[in-house]
């Protein structure tokens, strides 16, 4: 009875922080692992990570390096997301075979769809190897010094990692902003091949609308195949390689959840800066999110247009419009919940008691005194500086495709594989549309830079000015009309990037770099004050356990299944709205209220299977005897965990997480336990779509189904 009293009140006690954390596996302390036992875990340690034996962990991927999916099946197969699998989906669709609209099923393994560039990594292990590397950069006399000796030595730590074993690979990372170091191991496979998406009124169902909203109803998932070369080994693609058989796979279980349910999620979360200073925070305010939200504005305007003349168009600029109006939306949305939360006052209050507790004992804390006003003059006094920095990545480097391809070349230090490069980057590029969005860029440019010599466009304003009468719209025509990189077809007889290097669009570009280095010139060293904050806050709190800031390595999370029991900002399906689950009736009463939205729009065959509702009786809700839909955790999740597994207790498959809400879009920054949403699309919503609209019994009858 007393082991039961104790068990609650660490639960009471507990709660409140119990969702938060990115949680590195084999690095659980014994209190985090306790808390997951008392919330419902029945995993052990070793069932979880294992460098000996099977685990959970051997059946979780890191996809492309971009997003995280998790292997299903003894052959190989794949459960991730639908917006991580589009690009593929896209390259592989055409206006005769529309994957995108119309989905994708390959009936057999020779219809399966290789993915020129795709790889999965599998994680083995990590090592902390912080002790090695911290005593090799105390030799350095400056941070330059310093950044040297750690590059040197991570590739000594990395060269000593057995790589018998076909497909290892190793990287360093820094943790805490330095403060400790991991080594890990992953096994890389190349041949992935494409097996099923769903239609993408389906797969992208709510588009920009429900992007980052609640309640949602996107089966958002797709379904890829690993395949290996002799003795399963990871090799490139061939026509005689094999679907690969892993260490693990995971179980799905039908089975459901219901309010307070335990779930985690496994995967390789992005990026997070929990620990960044109040200044920091105003700066990626300012200088990040109002720059990314403004220019992808315009950028979005034009491709909003073109999608919409064709669909050649249309399916070209797909995925990258995706892309672009993901981030675009949520630079809106953390502005928006960082400022509703008060994030910053919140932060400075802990800077001042940072402070206070540092004068408590200046002989041995005397290095936080000074160190706010550091952080503070470090941002002020660098501020046009951060904010061209991310007006020239917008504008340039991430707007003309076409201008993208010649800064890269132009920076190559090696002129390989250039015909190759052509062939992969001109195959979704329409040059009409492109000069549309460089044409708009560069003027938005002009417009919004510091007016300060060394970031202005000096000699293009020279030639505008001089022979244009200052029109850049002619300037641009001129551009475009007399360089090889805007006629793909003489391009590509092109054999070396050094047969074209005085097309003028060369010199348009060095004239982008010259700015681009002025930037990079002067360290500005925010990092190195930013990581002796995290430190100073992790001594004052000694009894409290730190996370360290997700970097896209192999992270746990737990949480519960829970509904949002705030306000959400978000629809008219009021009925919803406060729902942990959604069902198939919010999603037909979005698409016939809404007949104007093209994100709600069905095509015939999807809008007639959801409205017969004639779904397995194995996938509805027992209770309901609805077929779920979406469901919410309170789990902690970002930009990278998108085809995370969702799992339950026993460590059986129960979704797919894939996005949070609108109300907590401050989560990169700051996690907040009242509004934090994990929104997740059920795996019995993913059978349902396979098995009864699609009667996709191959796959389905590789699964193990619980």
């Amino acid at each position: 009875m007393k082991r039961l009293t104790l068990i609650f009140l660490m639960l009471i006690s507990l709660t409140a922080n119990a969702d938060e954390g990115m949680w590195v596996l084999g690095n659980i302390s014994q209190k985090t692992d306790s808390i997951l036992r008392a919330l419902g875990l029945e995993l052990s340690p070793e069932e979880l990570y294992s460098t000996e034996k099977p685990s959970l962990n051997d059946a979780i991927i890191q996809l492309g390096g971009f997003c995280s999916g998790v292997v299903v099946s003894n052959d190989g197969l794949v459960f991730t997301n639908h917006h991580c699998g589009f690009g593929s989906i896209q390259d592989h669709s055409t206006p005769k075979h529309d994957y995108l609209k119309n989905g994708f099923f390959a009936k057999s393994f020779e219809e399966e769809l290789p993915n020129e560039g795709l790889f999965v990594l599998f994680h083995i292990k990590t090592v902390d190897v912080t002790d090695f590397l911290q005593k090799a950069i105390s030799q350095a006399t400056n941070p330059m010094e310093a950044d040297s000796i750690l590059d040197a030595t991570s590739r000594q730590l990395m060269e000593m990692v057995d790589y018998s074993g076909k497909g290892i690979q190793s990287e360093v990372n820094a943790f805490y902003k330095g403060s400790r170091y991991f080594l890990s191991v992953y096994q890389r496979f190349d041949d992935v091949r494409l097996v099923y998406a769903p239609p993408q009124c389906l797969g992208k169902y709510g588009g920009d609308t429900d992007n980052w909203m609640w309640p949602r109803q996107t089966c958002d998932f797709s379904v890829f195949r690993i395949y290996a070369g002799k003795n399963n080994a990871p090799a490139e693609y061939s026509k005689d390689n094999k679907p690969y058989h892993p260490r693990k796979f995971a179980h799905v279980s039908t089975q459901g959840y219901h309010d307070g349910s335990y779930v985690m999620t496994l995967g390789f979360p992005g990026s997070t800066d929990r620990y960044l200073s109040s200044y920091g925070i105003e700066n990626v305010m300012r200088t990040t999110n109002d720059v990314r939200y403004q220019v992808r504005d315009v950028k979005l305007a034009i491709l909003n247009e073109a999608m919409r003349s064709s669909d050649a168009l249309r399916i070209m600029y797909a995925s990258k419009h995706a892309s672009s109006s993901n981030y675009w939306k949520f630079s809106l949305g953390q502005n928006t919940a960082l400022d509703n939360l008060k994030v910053i006052e919140e932060k400075r209050q802990l800077e001042n008691d940072l402070l206070e507790w540092a004068k408590a004992d200046t002989a041995n804390r005397g290095r936080y005194l000074d160190l706010m006003e550091t952080l503070r003059d470090i941002y002020k006094n660098n501020y046009d500086n951060f904010y061209t920095r991310s007006l020239w990545i917008e504008s340039f480097y991430s707007g003309s495709d076409i201008m993208n391809f010649v800064l890269r070349n132009t920076m190559r230090s090696n002129d390989d594989d250039f015909q190759e490069r052509v062939a992969k980057q001109y195959r979704n590029i329409d040059v009409a549309t492109d000069k549309k969005i460089f044409t708009a860029l560069i003027k938005n440019y002009v417009n919004h830079v510091p007016k300060r010599p060394e970031f202005q466009l000096t000699s293009i304003q020279q030639e505008v000015d001089s022979i244009w009468e200052g029109n850049y719209d002619k300037f641009v025509d001129n551009l475009y009309a007399n360089s090889v990189f805007a006629k793909p077809e003489e391009l590509k007889n092109t054999h070396t990037f050094g047969e074209v290097s005085k097309d003028p669009m060369v010199g348009v570009a060095i004239e982008f770099l010259r700015i681009y280095y002025a930037l990079m010139k002067e360290p500005t060293d925010e990092e190195n004050y930013e990581r002796i904050l995290g430190e100073g806050l992790r001594e004052m709190n000694k009894d409290k356990e730190f996370y360290p800031d997700a970097n896209f390595t192999m992270r746990l999370s737990y949480g519960l299944c829970k509904p949002i029991d705030f306000a959400p900002g978000t629809t008219d399906l009021k009925e919803e709205a406060t729902s942990m689950v959604t069902t198939p009736q919010s999603f037909i009463n979005k698409h016939e209220q809404n007949p104007d939205n093209y994100d709600y729009r069905l095509i015939d065959p999807v809008y007639k299977w959801m409205k017969k509702g004639k779904f397995s009786k194995q996938y509805l809700e027992p209770q309901s005897g609805k077929l779920p839909l979406c469901f919410l955790t309170t789990n902690d999740i970002t930009g990278g965990n998108s085809g995370s597994g969702m799992f339950d207790g026993k460590g059986r498959l129960i979704g797919l997480a894939f996005d949070g809400n609108w109300e907590a879009m401050s989560g990169d920054i700051k996690f907040d336990n009242a509004l934090q949403r994990c929104i997740g699309v059920d795996i019995r919503y993913v059978l349902s779509v396979m098995d009864d609209y699609s009667h996709a019994k191959r796959l389905i009858n590789e699964l193990t189904i619980e």
